[in-house]
């Protein structure tokens, strides 16, 4: 929390810490910032706990971080000028990137677009216990998103213990969301998620698969639609079967031939089937891409490196070494260190 307020010292006409049961220094802490600290009992529910500190708040518009959230130096600048910007009146939410780290020992970072600035009004509250969202109240109110290049720092799945208690703490809580949601496509799929997070594979395709027939509007291509489609598709490689896989991807890709995910995907399974030119083609209009759809969740490797590493290893199979080296050059550009990208740039030397 102390470099969480820390970087955004200043910024907001008030901060607001809700405190749900901490037995630490949080309140302390908090205070030591100038913030209001709103005491509610921890009842399962991250829903709650948000809507309370958007009832304590006096101000036009809310911002909102987790404690874990960090707002870099050159962010907190463009965040200055965006606030600056703001009218009284106005009806518009910022969409916000967020970076989180991946766990230890695998590189990279996962982007995903969150809501973060947004109108306070008594009709905007967030829903779902946990994975809470704000999207379709906001839309219900009329209120217009936008995106902003603005990039939030996540810390708090660093560690896998941290994360694993976490799972726990989602499973019960969504568990209990199901009883009163039931069949409900949001939750399914983080029901799903933790499967996969398990390795759990055939789980997870279970519960992305009813999540993905119980979505309200299968066809418009939205982000838990594009998602699932995403995932899908993943599981499905996974557990061995590339045909279906590859019917999921084009699926997706008719909606949306930009989807970096599933152009990933369907290049994967390419490969495997041995339609190499296919793959070729598919990562090559990744590395085309301006960017990545809003409200998406993806690895931002896939954007780069990862893509980069298998078009390496194409060229190194039809022997074209300046390809190579371009495109380990770039995997080095862009993970400084990395051993593959190192060994294979000291081959193409010697």
């Amino acid at each position: 929390m102390p470099r969480c307020l820390e970087s955004v010292q200043g910024l907001f006409d008030e901060i607001i810490v809700v405190d749900t049961g901490s037995v630490d220094r949080t309140k302390d802490i908090a205070a030591q910032y100038g913030a209001q600290i709103v005491e509610i009992c921890w009842a399962d529910d991250f829903s709650a706990a948000r809507n309370a500190s958007l009832e304590a708040a006096t101000g036009d518009y809310a911002f909102w971080l987790d404690a874990d959230d960090i707002l870099e130096a050159s962010e907190r600048i463009k965040l200055e000028k965006l606030i600056a910007s703001l009218q009284v009146g106005q009806r518009n939410a910022f969409v916000m990137p967020t970076l989180s780290d991946r766990d230890p020992g695998r590189s990279g970072v996962i982007i995903t677009d969150h809501v973060r600035l947004f109108p306070l009004s008594e009709e905007i509250r967030w829903q779902y216990r946990v994975h809470e969202q704000i999207l379709m109240p906001l839309k219900q109110a009329g209120v217009v998103a936008k995106r902003a290049d603005i990039c939030i720092r996540h810390t708090g799945y660093s560690n896998p213990e941290t994360k694993e208690r976490k799972r726990q703490r989602d499973w019960k809580i969504l568990q209990q969301e199901l009883l009163s949601k039931p069949n409900d496509s949001f939750v399914l799929f983080n029901l799903g998620v933790i499967f996969f997070e398990r390795k759990s594979f055939q789980e997870a395709l279970e519960y992305f698969s009813l999540s993905f027939v119980n979505i309200q509007d299968p066809g418009s291509g939205g982000s838990l639609h594009r998602k699932l489609l995403g995932m899908l598709a993943w599981m499905l490689q996974l557990l061995g079967n590339l045909h279906a896989s590859l019917r999921i991807c084009n699926e997706g890709l008719a909606l949306d031939p930009q989807d970096a995910e599933l152009l990933f995907r369907k290049a994967i399974a390419l490969r495997y089937l041995r339609r190499t030119n296919e793959a070729e083609k598919c990562w090559r209009a990744i590395l085309q891409l301006k960017g990545h759809a809003m409200y998406s969740s993806v690895d931002k490797g896939i954007l780069g490196h990862l893509t980069r590493r298998n078009l390496a290893h194409i060229a190194a199979e039809k022997g074209d070494k300046n390809e190579m080296r371009i495109q380990w050059l770039a995997v080095l550009a862009e993970c400084p260190g990395d051993p593959d990208a190192t060994r294979h740039l000291a081959s193409l030397a010697s």
